[in-house]
């Protein structure tokens, strides 16, 4: 439990890291970055294991690169629920994004992992 809490709350301020590290990624403020990034931590919570859970042959197929795609689907959907607060030059911005949120999200679990 303290694992999934800590991966939320520093998952949370990945958003805003990323703004800061990518140039072609843009945030209006670091309110509306921290705003998104907890709905993205939400949205992992939540979505993506029903999209893993659905999606789980196909992905077997595709050797997990489904997995970059669901990621980057849902940051996808974050974005656009922020139209004009966030931008994003393209696609590739969101997979590169998406691999620094799931970076930090993957160092924190294994910061607070069980013993």
């Amino acid at each position: 439990m303290m694992r999934v809490l800590m991966q939320f709350i520093i998952g949370t301020f990945a958003l805003p890291l990323a703004d800061r590290l990518i140039g072609s990624f843009w945030c209006a403020s670091d309110n509306i970055a921290i705003a998104a990034g907890a709905l993205l931590m939400l949205a992992y919570l939540i979505l993506r294991p029903l999209a893993r859970l659905l999606l789980g042959m196909l992905n077997l197929f595709t050797l997990g690169a489904l997995n970059i795609a669901i990621d980057v689907g849902l940051l996808y959907l974050v974005t656009n629920m922020f139209p004009g607060y966030i931008l994003y030059k393209d696609i590739f911005t969101l997979v590169i994004v998406s691999i620094i949120v799931n970076t930090v999200r993957m160092l924190v679990g294994l910061i607070f992992k069980k013993k």
